[in-house]
């Protein structure tokens, strides 16, 4: 299903000037262009990484650079990002989209291929052969055998010349890659050379419009909710973040600056963090997370984009404690977060509560800005940026975050070979253990525990390989510094028996349980077998099995409950989530794990067992779609979660 921005970026083009316009003037709109973009057509500047991408990828399909001198070089370019398996941007040159830049992780090659306009300019120009293609025309018709020609792409016209596609030329001939469908005529410019400052001069009205709204908003603001401590600003050594930093900093002076560094922060990211404190002279607070990431993959297995342990562990517990513990009857709290980043920040309202971090309210004074805008404000007040953005970085952040894209990957194996390799090691080491085919590294297969889309979509194109999520599941489980998995779930009448590779707890591990599953609201009624009543059901709990009677999906929620807390028992590591959300001094973190110090009530019990990562990540993700046979179990409707 394809999903509508609630929101897209308008730009428009001076045709004159040959420059981008972020906010034209309402009289001069009708003497601009606007581009045509995917949606949300949040373009950015190309910098220097970008352009000797795309310079090496036009070289590889045309065997020269004219095309690059033709349609780039010397001109401001844009990219804008749209959908595509890993990275694809419109090439934005002249007021036109001239093309496409994509990775290819098959090939681990940037490659670029003409849109209808670039291709009508190039043959215009006459700097790109075509070829001839009688009716019908369709992508993935095979036009010629072989042809005579130094480039892998022609242009495909049809027998009035009119182009009608673009074909790759390959040793078994020419096939016709994509049909155009959209056949609108280049817009025409000045074709003018344009630089940085010349964009700055020509937006200078608009962008201080922009400026003047969102200092009045952040004033207005600070009356509201500022309080008696000074306003603080998240900083992630991204551009957006600086610029919420800067416009705060000019709308209130003095501030206070928090960075969350999660032990998997880029050198780069580090010393920009450090370099703009200096620059702002504001006190910079850390919320670290030192090295509980690569202790915790032991437990949990490499990260997913559906399978988030390490938000938990590395980002949200560091800056909760942290904010908790220097603000703790709240703040007024400024990020740099946009609508165009991602849907779920489109829906976002202007000022909000985190549901982990509820005593921050925060907002964003950038949450309607482009990636245009926020450029053009950087390079206008010079600001210390992040200069991993000159390599071609799209985005900053974890670096081995699943949610990267494998071109991602590549800049930060280039620039950090020794960084990338301590993680490569990790995943050589789960891969060896999960007995996976080499491509579940080099194509990021990693990325994905359950068998999603494009996984699977991925996995289509290598002989021999299939997914089967339930042998994974299983040997992520029994690899694990854990191992404990179950192996066997029978129905017998109105029971269920759920056995485990292992006994479920051992002597000096027992009175923990014990004590846990009482504070849970557990009843024990038998001590060998070990037994317990809640709810009007039985569990039994021996060796290396637990039965529940009767069974029904209420009595499931429990043994699922009774399933966490042996877990988080075995392989707790130690990120404090149970006693930073629950109530005061209900909870107690100890060398075996947590421990509630008395029975808690319900909303307490909730959140004491559900904001645990190995509760509502590994169990609930993997422990339970063993037992249920269904890999999306953990979106059952009887499924519990905190009362935050």
């Amino acid at each position: 299903m394809r999903w509508a921005w609630p929101r897209t970026v308008k730009i428009y083009w001076d045709p004159w000037n040959n420059v981008p316009v972020i906010k034209p003037r309402q009289e001069e709109i009708d003497l601009l262009y606007q581009l045509r973009l995917g949606e949300p057509g949040d373009a950015r500047p190309a910098f220097r990484g970008d352009l000797e991408k795309l310079k090496a990828a036009v070289k590889y399909e045309f065997g020269d650079e004219k095309l690059y001198f033709r349609l780039i070089e010397g001109k401001f370019v844009l990219l804008n990002k749209i959908p595509h398996w890993d990275v694809m941007y419109e090439v934005v040159s002249s007021g036109n989209v001239v093309g496409q830049l994509y990775y290819d992780p098959y090939s681990s090659m940037w490659r670029f291929r003409l849109t209808y306009q670039g291709a009508c300019i190039a043959v215009q120009e006459n700097i790109i052969d075509t070829i001839k293609c009688k009716p019908p025309i369709y992508t993935g018709k095979v036009l010629a055998p072989r042809i005579s020609t130094s480039s892998r792409q022609v242009v495909v016209v049809d027998e009035k010349y009119d182009i009608r596609g673009i074909g790759e030329v390959s040793s078994d001939g020419v096939v016709l890659v994509k049909a155009f469908h959209d056949r609108s005529l280049p817009v025409e410019t000045s074709n003018k050379p344009a630089t940085i400052h010349d964009v700055l001069n020509r937006n200078s009205e608009g962008l201080e419009l922009m400026e003047e709204k969102a200092i009045r908003y952040l004033k207005r603001l600070q009356s509201r909710f500022g309080g008696a401590s000074k306003p603080v600003v998240s900083y992630s050594g991204g551009k957006d973040s600086l610029v919420a930093l800067d416009l705060a900093h000019r709308a209130y002076g003095d501030l206070d600056m928090v960075f969350n560094d999660t032990g998997l922060e880029l050198p780069e990211t580090l010393k920009n963090v450090k370099e703009v404190a200096e620059f702002y002279g504001y006190k910079l607070h850390i919320a670290s997370a030192g090295d509980i990431f690569w202790k915790a993959v032991e437990v949990f297995g490499p990260p997913g984009k559906d399978y988030r342990w390490c938000c938990k562990v590395a980002k949200l517990v560091p800056i909760a404690k942290l904010t908790k513990t220097l603000w703790p009857g709240g703040a007024f709290n400024i990020v740099g977060q946009r609508a165009y980043e991602s849907l779920d920040r489109a829906k976002s309202p202007l000022i909000w509560r985190n549901r982990w971090i509820p005593h921050m309210v925060s907002t964003s004074p950038v949450q309607y800005w482009s990636q245009l805008a926020c450029w053009l404000y950087v390079f206008k007040y010079k600001l210390p940026y992040n200069k991993l953005y000159e390599e071609g970085f799209n985005r900053l952040g974890c670096y081995l975050c699943p949610s990267c894209a494998l071109a991602e990957f590549e800049d930060t194996k280039r620039i950090y070979p020794d960084l990338w390799s301590t993680w490569e090691a990790v995943l050589e080491r789960w891969r060896e253990k999960l007995n996976m085919p080499p491509e579940w590294i080099r194509l990021g297969l990693w990325r994905w525990l359950s068998p999603a889309t494009a996984k699977t979509r991925v996995a289509h194109r290598l002989p021999g390989y299939i997914i089967n999520w339930k042998e994974e599941y299983s040997k992520r489980l029994e690899e694990n510094s854990i191992g404990l998995k179950p192996v066997e779930a029978v129905v017998t009448g109105n029971s269920l028996l759920v056995k485990f590779s292992r006994d479920l707890f051992s002597e000096k591990l027992g009175d923990m349980l014990i004590e846990n599953l009482i504070s849970m609201g557990f009843k024990r009624v038998c001590e060998n077998p070990l037994t317990f009543e809640k709810n009007n059901a039985v569990f039994e709990i021996q060796g290396n099995y637990i039965k529940v009677l009767p069974y029904n999906e209420h009595s499931f929620e429990d043994l699922v409950d009774v399933i966490k807390i042996v877990y988080r028992m075995k392989g707790c590591v130690f990120c404090g989530s149970c006693v930073l959300w629950t109530g005061r001094g209900l909870v107690k973190l100890t060398l075996k794990g947590p421990i509630a110090l008395s029975t808690l009530d319900d909303k307490n019990a909730r959140v004491y067992i559900e904001v645990c990562p190995i509760s509502d990540q590994l169990v609930e993700k993997v422990v339970a779609p063993l037992i249920t046979n269904d890999h999306k179990s953990f979106k059952r409707k009887t499924r519990r979660k905190p009362l935050l």
